[in-house]
């Protein structure tokens, strides 16, 4: 679930996934259901998969990080900030009030949070700054990835203080963002100083000394400066071959650099490989240490544990949700069959995380979202009017599919904007593509009707539209995104514009759009993150899909250094305007996400990646009357 992954809500976090669904569910803000207020001893939650014993270093490490272990296990750590459903506000959870602003800090960038008064870990011990120092140093220091450094970047983050008990500064390298100060370093998790820092010190012997760093610095400095020289030598050669100067003197001094380039290499290499060594020793020594006693702080605190289950307990303490269950107990299934089973006979009140649809299924979107893509050096599609309408002729309500926008996030889409032919007809959908393109001034040999294709498409300078290639994964990989393209191939030849399906597995379309570029048209997916960075991340300056409109290139410039979380919602209202006025992009549908629930209710119908991105919501749930 890739990246990020990652924030944790009382109750709350969010991933995504699975297949096809038989009918179109609306992708709207979610309705909120009033039910009374109820009780019960026990929330019954069946997981697909089997947890594996990790501490919570390993837990939100790549080594450590799966579905089942951070459904059991990531509500128990604390953090900063939250986000909450259903519209994934940013709101403090062990934070009081919103963090200050970042500064200038001599030569770093800076900013403090207060954190809440009051807050006890299960040991009864208080949450305090240093807890807080200490894990985001504790991250830098060994290097940690996956989670870890999605919320304490090491490109950015420099390192965390406790000024007093409840004020904790962080210092930053270079000026953050919103997606590295809010999305990022304020929703990381957080373990407990007091039981955590002795139990660190064998590992952390093992990490690179200091003498190790600087020997990896002075020999970074000696290769940079000899290759410096034999590039400057080699254009000396050049010269002097091509006769226009230098000296025969050139190519001694040349081969001796060059041996003495390769030695440098060498030797920064081995001294590279030395402190991954001892970076990975020290992993395997921070992942091995015992975590059986250990303190946590959450609205569920870890209770029983058994081959076949696990069973957390609502921690009384935390104050600022009261779960509707005593406890949550997690049953464990080899895969769908014997989960379904279980849910039949009445062993389980809710699943999670299936992958395929059954009986009674919810299904809401998920964060894997597809999109029709156009190669952006391919000048026929660089028109507009003719992406509009490939737009107008892709409906995929047609084909019972979750549509999906630039930014399905609540929190960040802007709900004026929608696609060209959003909620017409299939014929209205028609008529509405062909006004579009004559308008424009394309014409045909034959124009197209209700009844009859479309032959001999000319654009507006008169010159006629070459076959155009579009790429999808094969039946094999994706039956789904297979015949939305064979869809699609339909409705562009009967608007006569002439496109051919031709299916390829995963890698090969991976290669043809990120490398060869033998494409026109592709049916690609991602998966999409809660802030929507990877706008920029595609269409920015000197990005893989480079648009060259002016405002959306300053748009991403401005995200690069705001932590204003106002400000960087206006900027993604501007980009998004600018995306769906252009469509570079044809953002097409999500795939779904499967739950089934029996015996409760949740106060929310639909939410971005259902149940399955919100790990049960056991938090959320109520018993039904």
């Amino acid at each position: 679930m890739r990246r990020n992954l990652f924030a944790l809500i009382i109750g709350l976090a969010l991933l995504a996934a699975c297949a096809p669904q038989p009918a179109p569910v609306s992708t709207s803000i979610p309705t909120l259901i009033n039910t009374p207020p109820a009780h019960a001893p026990e929330l019954r939650l069946g997981l697909i998969g089997k947890p594996t014993d990790v501490n919570v270093w390993q837990l939100f490490d790549e080594s450590g990080a799966s579905y089942v272990n951070y459904a059991l296990r990531s509500e128990t750590y604390p953090r900063l900030y939250r986000l909450v459903p259903p519209n994934s506000d940013f709101q403090p959870l062990a934070a009081d009030g919103m963090p200050e602003p970042i500064i200038q800090d001599g030569e770093q960038y800076s900013a403090s949070v207060k954190l809440r008064a009051g807050l006890k870990w299960t040991d009864g011990s208080p949450f305090t700054a240093a807890d807080v120092a200490f894990t985001v140093n504790t991250a830098l220091q060994y290097e940690l990835g996956y989670d870890w450094s999605s919320a304490y970047s090491p490109d950015f983050l420099a390192s965390a203080e406790a000024l007093d008990e409840l004020t904790v500064k962080f210092y930053f390298k270079q000026k953050p963002n919103v997606g590295v100060w809010q999305y990022g370093a304020l929703q990381g998790p957080l373990a407990q100083k007091a039981f955590w820092e002795s139990r660190l010190q064998a590992s952390s012997a093992l990490l690179p000394d200091e003498k190790m760093t600087q020997d990896i610095a002075a020999a970074t400095n000696y290769f940079n400066l000899v290759q410096t020289r034999v590039e400057d030598l080699t254009k000396q050669m050049t010269a002097f071959l091509s006769g226009i100067k230098g000296s025969q003197d050139v190519s001694g001094e040349l081969g001796k650099k060059q041996a003495e380039l390769n030695y440098a290499q060498n030797n920064l290499n081995k001294l590279l490989a030395e402190r991954a060594a001892k970076i990975e020793s020290a992993h395997q020594a921070l992942y091995a240490l015992d975590d059986s006693a250990e303190p946590t702080l959450g609205v569920w605190s870890p209770l029983e544990r058994s081959e076949t289950q696990w069973v957390n307990t609502a921690n009384l303490d935390f104050p600022f949700a009261q779960p509707n269950f005593d406890r949550v107990a997690y049953s464990f299934y080899a895969d769908d069959a014997s989960a379904n089973e279980a849910f039949e006979r009445g062993a389980v009140d809710v699943i999670v995380n299936p992958t395929s649809a059954s009986q009674s299924a919810a299904i809401n979107p998920s964060r894997s979202a597809r999109f029709l893509i156009f190669n952006p050096h391919n000048q026929v599609l660089g028109e507009t009017h003719l992406r509009q309408a490939l737009a107008c002729a892709s409906d995929v309500n047609a084909q019972n599919l979750l549509p999906i926008q630039f930014v399905p996030s609540s929190a960040w889409n802007n709900p004026e904007l929608a696609l060209p032919c959003a909620g017409l007809s299939a014929d209205e959908r028609f008529s509405a593509a062909l006004k579009i393109l004559k308008d424009a001034g394309y014409h045909w040999t034959q124009e197209p009707s209700a009844s009859q294709t479309g032959a001999g498409l000319q654009a507006p300078d008169g010159s006629e539209i070459p076959r155009l290639l579009l790429l999808s994964t094969s039946a094999e990989v994706d039956p789904t995104r297979a015949a939305l393209a064979k869809y699609i191939e339909q409705q562009a030849l009967h608007l006569g514009i002439p496109i051919e399906v031709k299916l390829t597995d995963a890698a090969g379309l991976q290669y043809a759009v990120y490398s060869s570029g033998k494409y026109d048209l592709a049916l690609f997916g991602w998966r999409l993150s809660e802030y929507p960075a990877y706008l920029c991340a595609w269409f920015g300056s000197g990005k893989q899909f480079e648009n060259r409109n002016d405002q959306l290139r300053a748009g991403c410039e401005a995200l690069q250094s705001t932590t204003d979380l106002e400000a960087a919602k206006n900027l993604f209202f501007e980009i998004q305007s600018i995306l769906y006025a252009e469509l570079p992009f044809v953002p097409l549908y999500a795939e779904p996400a499967f739950s089934k629930l029996q015996n409760v209710s949740y106060p929310f119908e639909r939410v971005w990646g259902g149940l399955t991105a919100l790990y049960g919501a056991p938090a959320e749930a109520t018993p039904l009357q």
